[in-house]
């Protein structure tokens, strides 16, 4: 009796560990998007005026765009939604035909958000 309940708690074991292994991987799947940028609504809600760009770039990545005027350094960031997962978007590596969500930061010289415009 008590082989038969280890073998059964092994083998139940196995499979919920394959089980949650195997289930439904978020991909970026393009190579238009930079890699490991899973972010979520929250992650770049976090970024307010007045952060630094160490703490911007390691939460949002490297920006799709980055210009520098007189008013500072302007970077700006594309997204495209995961189609599986709701509220989850990908950093794209170019500026899309259609803009729909974007995260534009205006930098100071010494690396602070001044400005935040975005579109989510």
């Amino acid at each position: 009796m008590f082989k038969r309940l280890l073998i059964l708690s092994t083998l139940a074991s196995v499979l919920f560990l394959v089980s949650c292994s195997s289930g439904n991987k978020v991909q970026a799947g393009s190579t238009k998007v930079h890699p490991h940028t899973a972010l979520r609504k929250l992650e770049i809600d976090m970024i307010k005026v007045g952060d630094g760009l160490v703490k911007t770039e390691a939460v949002l990545g490297k920006p799709t765009e980055k210009t520098i005027d007189p008013s500072g350094t302007v970077m700006t960031w594309y997204f495209a939604e995961d189609r599986d997962v709701p509220e989850q978007y990908y950093t794209l590596k170019e500026k899309p035909d259609v803009v729909e969500k974007f995260l534009k930061l205006t930098f100071d010289p010494k690396n602070k958000i001044t400005a935040k415009d975005f579109k989510l």
